[in-house]
């Protein structure tokens, strides 16, 4: 729920809360009053009024046609009797003297001075709660004597004091709606945001390792929606994975780089003591003939070239592995690739002694992927480059062969290479795909290995989304498949 909508629904809360708690209280007085609704107790009330109003007519017409009337006990009794069902009765006196009050008001008010009352006459008296107004009339009766009649009605069929109960019970209503509207309200935007202002100095001491709990902790959303305080969090989670992304990238770079001068400094010592060695020899003179000079300076140029390769190869990894090769991806018909390239190697594998065999499954047919021609050409070059390095290593063997094999499997492609080498040992495949890591002497800086050309296959491989492993082949040897996603067949354009 958004923080506007709870604010609109708490002030209209605040409206509506305090209306129900009122309709509940008057329910509360209209049972107390004993009628069973509001409409019976202004019915009553009406009536009460009118029944009043009808009893002091009679009563004014009497005193004004027949004051002897007020002698008439018979009389008097009926009237009072008629007045006490409408709450109301008479205080008669005659030449000042109280003689005649309505049995009604005396058990409403045994203790009232009635006297004291008729000669000072209140225009408001409360008894039992319930609020009395007086009327006086005065006449006079036939033997001449002065009468007073008090008139004592009820006015309200509560008591007094429900209109002020009413209106503090109201207002505490509205206070007690308005604190707890409030107080929830607050809670789910207050606390998230004390919550971000954790995670903000959290923030600036460098803490970017802990999540924001905000979504879970305050503000569960519902069938999807969330509120402005649960997308502010969102936003800041996200802006601390990637400040701490960007920080962690930062640090792997630096240990990258000097990974990196580690490895340059190790790798790099023995072809340049090498090269001083042979400058020296030809400035020392021991290159004494053409013959001599021309191999010394071969091998100078051999050197140089293999310190080239290497510094290429610690760059190329070392941006692969932060992410920041661009690749440039084409639909490519992978079975149609796979021969291009294999036939521009044949005849160099040939000249080293390597048979290469290609083969082309029939469900390999019409699988394009999405690829680099250029990464992925490094990605083969470098595979064929440690196959050629194994079966070297083995001159008695006459059969070096590399075969290719071009598969599918569940649509995507698979490209293996297998080669008739002395395999890989089994303490080394987990690590075959390492940066740096050299199994055994094959892969050393003296043959030309790098240790990193597996590893420069596998981040590539992974930034075309898919997967490489290696494996020894039944037959003795060492294979190395590719898992390339396929995609729909689209026009090249």
């Amino acid at each position: 729920m958004s923080i506007r909508l709870k604010l609109y629904m708490s002030y209209l809360a605040m409206a509506i809360v305090p209306f129900i708690l009122l309709i509940l209280f008057i329910m509360l007085i209209v049972l107390g009053s004993g009628e069973q609704d509001i409409r019976e107790l202004t019915k009553a009330k009406q009536n009460e009024n009118f029944n009043q109003a009808l009893v002091y007519g009679e009563l004014t017409y009497v005193l004004r046609e027949d004051a002897g009337q007020m002698q008439n006990p018979a009389f008097l009794s009926d009237l009072q009797e008629r007045l006490s069902k409408q709450w109301a009765g008479l205080i008669i006196s005659k030449d000042g003297t109280v003689s005649e009050v309505s049995p009604f008001l005396s058990s409403l008010a045994p203790d009232e001075n009635w006297q004291l009352l008729t000669e000072f006459p209140r225009e408001k008296l409360y008894f039992q709660s319930y609020r009395f107004t007086t009327h006086q009339l005065r006449f006079q009766y036939p033997d001449g004597g002065e009468g007073t009649v008090l008139l004592l009605y009820r006015t309200e069929q509560i008591p007094f004091f429900w209109h002020p109960l009413t209106m503090i019970l109201s207002l505490l209503s509205i206070l007690l709606t308005s604190l707890l509207l409030t107080y929830f309200v607050s809670r789910s935007i207050i606390k998230p945001l004390q919550s971000l202002r954790t995670a903000a100095l959290q923030i600036k001491e460098g803490d970017l390792s802990q999540p924001m709990a905000l979504q879970k902790k305050y503000c569960k959303p519902k069938l999807g929606r969330s509120n402005e305080v649960v997308q502010l969090g969102a936003a800041f989670e996200e802006m601390r994975v990637r400040l701490k992304h960007s920080i962690d990238q930062s640090l792997q770079y630096e240990e990258n780089r000097k990974l990196l001068l580690s490895h340059i400094s190790h790798d790099l010592k023995t072809p340049i003591s090498a090269i001083k060695g042979y400058v020296e020899g030809i400035m020392d003179g021991i290159a004494n003939t053409d013959e001599k000079r021309d191999r010394y300076m071969g091998t100078i140029y051999r050197k140089a070239s293999e310190m080239d390769h290497l510094i290429d190869e610690l760059f190329l990894f070392s941006k692969l592995d932060l992410q920041k090769v661009a690749y440039d991806f084409k639909v490519v018909d992978i079975v149609r690739y796979v021969d291009d390239y294999m036939e521009e190697q044949r005849f160099d594998l040939e000249k080293s002694g390597i048979k290469l065999v290609v083969k082309n499954e029939e469900e390999a047919a019409g699988i394009q992927v999405a690829a680099d021609p250029d990464k992925l050409n490094r990605v083969f070059a470098n595979i064929l480059s440690n196959g050629i390095k194994y079966m070297n290593q083995e001159p008695e063997q006459s059969d070096n062969r590399i075969t290719v094999t071009v598969s599918g499997v569940g649509g995507d492609a698979i490209i293996c290479f297998e080669d008739t080498g002395p395999g890989i040992d089994e303490a080394d495949l987990p690590h075959i795909f390492d940066g740096f890591y050299r199994a055994e002497q094959s892969r050393n800086s003296e043959t030309g290995g790098s240790g990193l050309g597996l590893a420069i296959v596998k981040q590539i491989v992974e930034g075309h989304g898919g997967s490489v492993w290696a494996e020894n082949a039944q037959e003795g040897g060492a294979r190395f498949c590719l898992r390339l996603q396929a995609i729909k067949a689209v026009n090249e354009t």
